[in-house]
């Protein structure tokens, strides 16, 4: 799998935002719901809002031999993207879209660092099957970055 990291930076006032804020996002509803409390929060508070997605393998088609794997790849990964930019373009103030492939917390916790966000807002760990699949294979996403953060995290459920 070849994707290349992705920026987009949205639009800036003229003046600096108070904060930063980090909001951790994919295609589960709990990951939408955070974006939704992100978005709203960024707003209150004046806040740079950084959108990250990971690239990871929720994004993958399901036959990773089938001849059109990659631009199957590119097209969720730009799905993601488009859509969260979408939401994105109510907030009046300035925001950034990053997705890159690689470890979901690394990457998160690396924005966090270089932004100097105030505080990391992620989905809350799904429920179910998908809960325990993510515990035999380890600790969640969202128990990695409460584990490493040098910041508030806040868990957002889905509806």
């Amino acid at each position: 799998m070849h994707t290349d990291p992705i920026r987009v930076d949205g639009p800036r006032t003229a003046t600096p935002p108070a904060t930063h804020l980090l909001v951790g996002v994919d295609r589960h509803p709990a990951g939408q719901a955070a974006l939704a409390y992100a978005i709203d929060l960024g707003r209150r508070l004046d806040a740079h809002v950084h959108v990250v997605h990971a690239i990871d393998i929720d994004d993958l088609p399901i036959d990773p031999d089938g001849p059109d794997f990659e631009d199957r790849v590119q097209a969720t990964v730009t799905a993601e993207r488009d859509r969260a930019c979408a939401r994105l373009a109510a907030l009046p103030g300035n925001w950034t879209f990053h997705s890159a492939p690689g470890d979901p917390t690394q990457l998160l916790l690396s924005i966090a660092d270089t932004a100097e966000v105030e505080m990391i807002v992620l989905g809350a760990p799904r429920h179910g099957v998908m809960s325990l699949l993510e515990r035999l294979m380890g600790e969640s996403v969202a128990a990695r970055v409460i584990h490493h953060a040098h910041r508030p995290v806040t868990l957002v459920p889905a509806p």
